[in-house]
């Protein structure tokens, strides 16, 4: 005889007990007897074992009949035998050829579907348990996952990570990490709705099911779908929090999760953005302690079925050649990242400043080690990394230090941005077998451009942190003040150069012209793509020119960057480049009448986002009115044609400039270029170039380039009839500015609204708090309620403490003096306006009660009346009475008040039902919870997803009570109001672009409203339609409970237009 809650749970009745089958039992010894055998087909009873397995197969699990009457515990006895017998691969087989794989999945599905929709019916958490550990075994054979897809087990499963009970969600994970692994059976998981569960996991669960979940998703990223959707479901920011983990595993398959999807190149500008780039060399730094542990997928199953997951240990003691191991494969992951995030310009940009040459450097050095192959490993990687980062140009001069001829030779040898990591195993072993001077060589010069080392030198009260770049006539160098923090750029210009002056007495002439020059800038030029100037000063006999720091790289290395990777600049991106450098140069010309003279790609920097800043004007010149310049100066390729002719020249010498720009933009090369000087000269005054090549851009940028690069002065236009050219791309450019202003305006409004509210809330509260146990003493509502009724004064202090949302206790008012005066001062204020209290309590009273607009008179009328009109008896009783003290005021409310045996008369026909507010929080309540414990949809449904994010943020942890309380107020009432935070609009931004910017309505796949304004976000009354439609679609009103009950007035609430 089993225990009791054993024996209730499966078997057949008999005399009044219960019994279980013979079977049932032979079943339950069998499990505990052969619990620890794998290998049953070398067992001496083989043959039994297989003739158990084909009855149980047989005659249990496809027999539809058996199943459909067997009890829930027989049944479970059954699984667990299978699942006992399929540990050895060859009852795997025996399954499927009795065709026993179609019918588990077929009861996988209908266990699965009454588990998520209904609870958890008699014992199935532990059949899910054991059904997913079979399909994880038989997915663990590549030959075999395909049996598991044909049987639409892996539908199931993908259901299954919805689960509230842990075994069964870790089971699920296990088995589609195995099926995950082969190709086919990867595309057939990603066509379902999967990624958005999978970070949510990652998201909010407990290790061991983020680690699973981790690796699952790192398998599934392969497919483009996948990648897709992780960039529409905001998955950067969850996989980035990750990153903090001390968890190798989790860390190694988050990594190669981000290498995967950051082959997008706008999912790798995001990466950078939430600072995806420092995280990731924080990693490669090595300052942190990991930990780790051996368990593998089979052993994570095997552990989940005998339920022992939980005992499991996730950070066990390994040995420190393990923790090496597992951290150089984690270190590597990092460095294939980095490879992929240098692609971009930005990126590659960032990945320097933040000292990341260093950091990747050192991993390269020779490391005496144990285990070689996963030291050359990570060395390949690192390599590869660097490689990377080499190939672009401003990135050079660094590398040049780092390494001796030879090796440097090779390196180059291998090109650029070359992805296969053997490529990079010849570089690797002639490092390792250079010389031990060498290698320390190696080790020095990598520390050489640590840029975090103290500063070794200092330029008047500037600490040199770092060499930014060379031009004509200096250096230019990343600095901080002495007593500051914030970063600087420093030219230094060499007085020396010809270009100002063959003598002493030259030289000292152009210093005063340009610290003159630079003075006037300086005072003058504010403009968000013109560089500020902050100092100018002399020291040994060079210029050193204090300005604003760019974070970005010049235009022109962006032109090298893109031709190395045979890519172009797409239209859009060019206008908006072009766009503000007419800007620019329409405020110089026009606004401050200065000339740049030296417009050049290199002088034209591109910061986040394409920003756009003019810099370099070491050679501008304050133009006079009317004046004409005749000095030749500048870059040559650049020049006009009167500058190489020597003829005055004006403004319209940028205006050249910008037109070379833009061809440049357009083909990746100059319009001019010979390396024969006279030849150059030649082309360039006679305006001889190269067509733009037909069919990559529109006619609009080859007829401007063919406007700015005209060669008579008089006929080429000046900077505002080039920006009338492009006056409809202009247009475009400024509506988009203006659309993202006033987005972010009505943000900052609402921020500044909640931050408001919050303050008035909590003001309200203190001042209340501290008022109302003055204002009514505790005397005065006990005096009150022994002369009067229920429906009276007696009921004044519940009502009123009611209404205010403070318990009766609070009134309660401190003893003596205190007490006396505040009541006598308040009494006697001239200020002192009951109708004011009356319009300032009830309108809060409206607030509680008017839950909908149609009850707000009926409810809250007969409250206001009969309450406040005792409370205004009992003060207007006392009024006059200013030198009396607080017990003849509470003595005057007892003299006014009526009888008990008074009562009150109503005539019955103004008696009507009023609402109750509390029912009506809770149907909507009902509705939002109901919808979001439906089943698990297998396809997109952007309608349910929204609905559970707006749940979420009901209970969050910044959630509260009050705050539960209001939301729910606002979308019963149907409010215009934007949901607060407002988390939608990111969300439908990217699926309204995903869908090719189609309008969404209700036939779309999303299912949304066509009124739906997807920048603004979502309504409560918006929200509330998507409810209501979402109830329909599930039948909810099909219920007669939920029909009748749903609403006082009527069946569904359909918000009224406002």
């Amino acid at each position: 005889m089993k225990s009791e809650p054993a024996v209730r749970a499966g078997g057949h009745r008999a005399r009044g007990l219960w019994h279980e089958s013979t079977e049932a039992v032979e079943l339950e010894n069998f499990s505990i007897n052969y619990k620890n055998e794998r290998n049953f087909s070398k067992h001496p009873q083989h043959k039994l074992f297989q003739e158990i397995f084909t009855a149980l197969v047989k005659n249990r699990l496809i027999c539809r009949e058996w199943v459909d009457r067997a009890p829930s515990l027989h049944f479970l006895r059954v699984l667990i035998c299978l699942r006992l017998l399929m540990r050895d691969p060859c009852y795997q087989e025996i399954l499927h050829s009795l065709g026993g794989i179609e019918n588990l999945a077929q009861y996988m599905e209908i266990v699965a579907h009454g588990y998520l929709g209904y609870g958890e019916a008699q014992h199935s958490v532990d059949k899910l348990v054991n059904m997913t550990y079979i399909f994880q075994k038989l997915a663990a054979v590549r030959d075999q996952r395909e049996w598991v897809t044909t049987s639409g087990a892996h539908k199931t499963l993908v259901n299954l990570l919805s689960a509230r009970d842990t075994n069964v969600l870790l089971g699920a994970l296990l088995a589609l990490a195995s099926l995950a692994e082969s190709p086919e059976c990867r595309e057939k998981i990603s066509e379902l709705n999967i990624v958005e569960n999978l970070l949510m996991i990652l998201h909010e669960y407990d290790l061991l099911s983020k680690r699973l979940t981790a690796e699952l998703l790192r398998l599934l990223c392969a497919e483009r779908q996948v990648r897709e959707q992780v960039k529409l479901y905001e998955g950067v920011p969850v996989l980035l929090s990750l990153l903090h983990s001390d968890h190798l595993k989790l860390l190694w398959s988050v990594v190669w999760i981000l290498v995967q999807i950051c082959e997008d190149p706008e999912t790798s500008v995001e990466i950078r953005i939430w600072g995806g780039i420092k995280q990731l060399l924080h990693i490669l730094r090595g300052d942190r302690n990991f930990v780790s542990d051996r368990s593998s997928i089979g052993s994570l199953s095997s552990a989940n079925a005998a339920g022992r997951i939980q005992q499991l240990h996730l950070s066990e003691d390994l040995s420190p050649r393990e923790i090496q191991e597992n951290t150089f494969s984690l270190q590597a992951a990092c460095c294939a990242a980095l490879t992929e995030l240098v692609l971009d310009d930005s990126n590659a940009h960032q990945v320097v400043q933040e000292n990341g040459v260093y950091t990747i450097a050192k991993l390269i050095l020779p490391n005496k080690q144990k285990n070689a192959a996963k030291t050359n490993l990570l060395q390949c990687y690192a390599f590869r990394a660097l490689r990377f980062l080499f190939s672009m140009e401003r990135n050079r001069p660094l590398f040049k230090r780092l390494f001796p001829t030879d090796l440097f030779e090779t390196f180059i040898d291998i090109g650029h941005y070359v992805r296969d990591i053997s490529a990079y195993e010849e570089l690797v072993s002639k490092l390792n077998l250079l010389v031990e001077d060498e290698r320390k060589q190696i080790a020095e010069n990598v520390e050489s451009i640590n840029q975090n080392k103290a500063p070794s030198k200092y330029i008047g009260n500037y600490a040199i942190l770092d060499h930014l770049g060379s031009g004509a006539f200096g250096c230019v160098y990343k600095v901080r003040k002495r007593s500051g923090q914030n970063l600087l750029a420093m030219k230094e210009v060499n007085l020396h150069n010809p270009a100002f002056g063959k003598d002493k007495k030259d030289r000292d002439s152009s210093v005063r012209n340009i610290v003159s020059e630079l003075t006037i800038i300086k005072e003058q030029l504010y403009h968000p793509n013109v560089v500020r100037y902050y100092k100018t000063f002399l020291e040994n006999d060079r210029l050193y020119i204090v300005m604003e720091l760019i974070e970005g790289a010049p235009l022109g290395e962006h032109f090298s960057s893109l031709k190395e990777k045979r890519h172009h600049f797409a239209e859009e991106r060019l206008w908006k480049i072009f766009i503000q450098l007419c800007l620019a140069l329409r405020y110089l010309h026009k606004e401050k009448r200065i000339i740049h003279r030296d417009l050049t790609p290199n002088n034209i920097m591109l910061g986040d986002k394409d920003r756009v800043t003019v810099t370099d004007f070491g050679l501008a010149k304050q133009k006079q009115e009317s004046s004409r310049l005749t000095s030749v100066v500048g870059t040559i390729l650049y020049s006009c044609p009167e500058v190489l002719k020597s003829e005055p020249y004006g403004e319209k010498a940028d205006v050249w400039a910008a037109g070379c720009i833009l061809y440049q933009m357009a083909t990746l090369d100059p319009p001019f270029y010979s390396t024969n000087m006279l030849s150059l000269a030649t082309k360039i005054v006679e305006a001889v170039y190269e067509p733009v090549p037909e069919g990559i851009y529109s006619e609009k940028v080859i007829t401007t380039i063919s406007r700015c690069l005209t060669p008579d002065a008089e006929t080429r236009p000046d900077i505002v009839e080039v920006s009338s050219m492009i006056s409809d791309i202009m247009m475009k450019y400024v509506d988009n500015l203006s659309t993202s202003q006033l987005a972010l305006e009505k943000k900052l409004e609402r921020e500044r609204r909640r931050t408001q509210r919050y303050f008035m809330e909590a003001n309200r509260n203190a001042i209340t708090c501290q008022q109302e146990p003055t204002l009514l003493s505790q005397e005065t509502f006990e005096k009150a309620s022994l002369s009067s009724s229920s429906s009276g004064a007696g009921s004044l202090k519940s009502e009123l403490s009611e209404i205010t949302d403070l318990p009766a206790e609070g009134f309660q008012a401190p003893c003596g003096k205190d007490e006396d005066r505040t009541c006598d001062g308040l009494l006697s204020d001239d200020n002192f306006n009951l109708e004011n209290i009356e319009k300032d309590l009830y309108s809060e009273l409206d607030d509680e009660l008017d839950i909908s607009d149609n009850f707000s008179s009926s409810s809250s009328s007969p409250l206001k009346e009969s309450t406040f009109s005792t409370l205004k008896r009992s003060f207007s009783a006392s009024g006059g009475e200013r030198q009396s003290q607080t017990r003849d005021f509470t003595g005057g409310i007892g003299s006014r008040l009526r009888p008990a045996s008074a009562g009150i008369a109503v005539s019955q026909r103004k008696v009507r039902q009023i609402s109750d507010p509390i029912q009506q929080i809770l149907i909507q309540l009902h509705k939002v919870i109901y919808i979001t414990q439906l089943p698990p949809a297998l396809h997109h449904n952007l309608k349910r997803r929204i609905i559970e994010r707006f749940k979420k943020s009901l209970f969050s942890q910044q959630s509260n009570p009050c705050n539960l309380k209001s939301e729910i107020k606002k979308l019963s009432q149907g409010s215009p109001e934007p949901i607060e935070p407002n988390f939608f609009t990111a969300d439908y931004h990217l699926l309204h672009h995903s869908l090719g910017g189609n309008s969404l309505s209700s036939n779309d796949p999303t299912g949304l409203p066509s009124s739906f304004d997807l920048e603004e976000g979502i309504t409560y009354e918006q929200m509330q339609t998507v409810i209501e439609e979402v109830l329909e679609e599930s039948g909810y009103y099909n219920f007669t409970s939920n029909r009748y009950h749903s609403y006082p007035w009527g069946t569904k609430n359909y918000p009224t237009k406002r």
